[in-house]
């Protein structure tokens, strides 16, 4: 039974409701859809935890308990609001999008929420989500939707401009919506490289990053953040899409510091821009200075300043800036990370991992 468990793996991909075998991890497959189509792909990786030398009954106890943590993860957060913090959220300007802030909005200086949202969402929708305190200052505008805060407004005047109200209660579950992007990070972090990028040399030019879309329509790229963001030789940022719909840019390095080149070309169409993610997975600390960054981006452990625009939805571990969140938010078609089931043995390489996508 054991050798069965170590030599299948088991993926239920929720887009097609499709089930495909491998006889190794690792390894291709295809697969047929109940509609008869047949698809070709690769299964997604999971990142596992070392086996402890404690033996194989607590690893086994610590994969169980990775399964139950990595439930659910996917990207739709990053549909539902423009702005998600694991902290605090600090702005002077304006998001156009929902916004979701899992400590305390702590600046006192007047700001706007919602404000391309006005006959988009219904009254009651909590376009403004605090999960707990919002810091006394100056009036807040809801241009749509209402608030919800689950300590106290500190006496806060809030403009109701599109007809909503302060909500009885805090309903938004926050710490699932985080735990899901925390996940789905760490998850894209580990996806197989199939896309590469020109980096400017010896002399100033464009950093060019050139798609090579797999059959799904999916570029990954990896990259470290200090050959991008903290290079003088990048004058500019480009993109080559080559047909690529979903693009992932997995960014290594824990302090990212943007200092050179501005984001071109088709960077700064809506087209890309909702579907395209910026996985900082290693970032403790991220400052966009003065530059729009294009595109979803994924900072679950960072601290970010910013005081240029951020042009797609966001999520880190806290959010400063003097400037402001636009839409699009994510519409990718990376609908969901699978969810995976983690039964293992510690010993001589003697893993299994069992992948199932809950259906209906």
């Amino acid at each position: 039974m054991l050798e069965f468990l170590r030599r299948y793996l088991v993926l239920s991909l929720r887009r097609d409701h499709v089930t495909c075998e491998t006889r190794r991890p690792g390894q291709g497959c295809r697969c047929v859809s109940p509609t008869g189509r047949r698809l070709n792909h690769s299964p997604l990786p999971v990142q596992l935890p070392t086996p402890p030398r404690a033996g194989a009954g607590l690893f086994l106890g610590m994969l169980l308990a990775t399964a139950g943590s990595l439930s659910a993860q996917n990207l739709s957060a990053l549909h539902d609001y423009n702005v998600i913090t694991r902290l605090d959220f600090s702005t002077t300007s304006e998001v156009e999008g929902r916004t979701l802030v899992g400590r305390d909005l702590t600046n006192g200086n007047s700001s706007n929420f919602g404000i391309k949202l006005q006959g988009q969402v219904a009254a009651t929708t909590p376009v403004l989500s605090v999960k707990r305190n919002i810091a006394s200052g100056n009036p807040l505008n809801l241009n749509a939707g209402s608030l919800e805060v689950g300590g106290t407004t500190n006496g806060r005047k809030i403009n109701y401009n599109g007809g909503g109200a302060l909500l009885s209660g805090y309903s938004t579950n926050t710490a699932a919506i985080i735990s899901n992007l925390d996940v789905a990070s760490q998850v894209l972090a580990t996806y197989g490289t199939n896309s590469n990028f020109i980096m400017p040399a010896s002399q100033p030019a464009a950093f060019t990053l050139n798609a090579s879309p797999n059959a799904n329509g999916l570029a990954v790229f990896s990259l470290n953040a200090a050959d991008l963001f903290n290079n003088n030789k990048v004058q500019q940022i480009e993109l080559n899409a080559n047909g690529a719909t979903d693009i992932v840019i997995n960014v290594a390095g824990t302090n990212v510091v943007w200092n050179a080149g501005n984001m071109v070309g088709i960077l700064n169409t809506d087209a890309v821009r909702d579907s395209l993610v910026w996985n900082f997975y290693q970032a403790t600390t991220i400052d966009f200075g003065s530059h729009t960054i294009d595109g979803q981006v994924l900072a679950p452990y960072a601290n970010v300043t910013s005081s240029g625009n951020i042009d797609g939805s966001i999520y880190a571990n806290s959010l400063t800036t003097t400037s402001e969140v636009h839409l699009p938010s994510y519409a990718g078609n990376i609908v969901a990370v699978p969810e995976p089931s983690l039964i293992g043995l510690s010993g001589v390489g003697a893993l299994v991992l069992l992948l199932r996508r809950k259906r209906g």
